[in-house]
């Protein structure tokens, strides 16, 4: 998410969209008759608050659709980081004065654990059809919205396009061969301040036996840590880092399209594809509306608008953006359900972050000697730098 007046975690960016009218209630076509029922009771309420860890720019489509099929409703849209977004409806679900009516962020592990927490309510969208895969809903609670590869970015006038890892085992061979110092650095997230970066890098070791060595590679390469893919690819788009690592395919997108200095790589060997899941609290104060809501999301008019913002559609018969085409790709989907719960396990993290530690320390050490090697070369005679006999 994007800093908002430089206020961090704590960012609020809201628009409020009002229209005194109550029109007559407009069952979408294919939904039950009773769906009026739906929309009456909506309009009744006459509110929507959606709290989100997603920028509110990426949501212009739909709250545009949103505010044109139910112009009676009011919709407050409040943006938080992902953690933010998991402790505040925690907290307000515990108040009693009830939560946010719809709850949207791409960190999948901390939406199921509201599910596990009893914090979210049950509702079956007229939308669920035979177009979304299996794995992108879990109990009617949680809901994927979008299917986003992740990828690297780099620097082209840094790394030309014919000389830039294409999987992660050449990525890893890369960084071995540039330590610190170097320019060819690359930026990736700092686990303690970034709850999807922690998600994706813990998902990538359950994908690939080539990750601790990677991660290795990135203490000899001296990696850069920041807590969010938008620090990630301003170190890139600045020169500070050469590549950027694990970055959500639609923020990449955005980097690449207004910077054409910038490119972007589907790895080769596996793209994890992340998704955004919705989930309606179970203390929300407008539940009908955050229905409503929902159902836009997954019709096919609500994923072309997120298909437009570069945001690859949950539903197989909407088009991925232009510039993202995914037919082809190795993806390896995160699924939604308890699975993500494994990664929020204190022990679990715990461990993870000791390996972590352990695994740069290493890379470090491997750098280090490295640099006394060639210090110690050039400081020799030059017949042993030259091999001269």
């Amino acid at each position: 998410m994007r800093s908002l007046q430089g206020i961090g975690i704590q960012v609020a960016a809201i628009a409020c969209f009002s229209c005194s009218s109550r029109p007559e209630p407009r069952v979408p076509e294919g939904y039950p008759p009773s769906y009026a029922e739906q929309i009456e009771a909506a309009n009744k309420e006459g509110e929507l608050d959606i709290l989100s860890a997603t920028d509110q720019r990426k949501a212009t489509g739909l709250i545009a659709e949103f505010r044109r099929r139910f112009p009676g409703i009011k919709l407050h849209f409040v943006e938080q980081s992902a953690r933010e977004v998991y402790y505040k409806v925690t907290r307000d679900s515990a108040s009693g004065r009830g939560a946010a009516d719809l709850v949207w962020s791409a960190a999948m592990d901390l939406q199921m654990k509201l599910v596990n927490d009893g914090l979210t309510q049950r509702y079956v969208s007229p939308e669920r059809r035979p177009h979304y895969p299996r794995w992108s809903n879990w109990k009617n609670q949680a809901w994927a919205v979008t299917a986003e590869p992740v990828v690297f970015i780099y620097d082209r006038q840094l790394i030309p396009d014919s000389e830039v890892p294409q999987d992660h085992v050449q990525l890893r061979t890369f960084l071995e061969r540039h330590p610190a110092p170097s320019r060819l650095r690359i930026a990736t997230y700092s686990i303690p301040d970034s709850a999807v970066g922690y998600l994706y890098l813990s998902q990538d070791q359950q994908v690939s036996r080539n990750f601790w060595p990677l991660v290795r590679a990135f203490g000899e390469n001296g990696a850069l840590y920041y807590p969010s893919a938008e620090k990630v690819g301003d170190a890139v788009e600045s020169g500070r880092a050469a590549i950027g690592y694990d970055i959500i395919g639609s923020y990449a997108l955005d980097v690449v399209r207004r910077n054409p200095r910038i490119g972007m790589v589907l790895p080769r060997d596996y793209s994890l594809t992340m998704s955004r899941i919705v989930v309606i609290p179970a203390a929300a104060r407008h539940p009908h509306a955050a229905r409503l809501f929902l159902d836009l999301m997954l019709s096919r008019q609500g994923q072309a608008n997120l298909a437009a913002e570069g945001m690859p559609p949950i539903r197989d018969d909407v088009p991925d953006p232009k510039g993202l085409d995914l037919r082809r790709a190795p993806l390896r989907a995160i699924r939604v359900g308890p699975g993500l719960l494994v990664t929020q396990d204190k022990l679990t993290r715990e461990h993870f972050m000791r390996k972590w530690l352990a695994a740069l320390r290493v890379g470090e050490s491997a750098r280090n000697q490295k640099l006394n090697e060639a210090g110690n070369a050039a400081r020799a005679p030059d017949r042993i730098v030259t091999g001269a006999r």
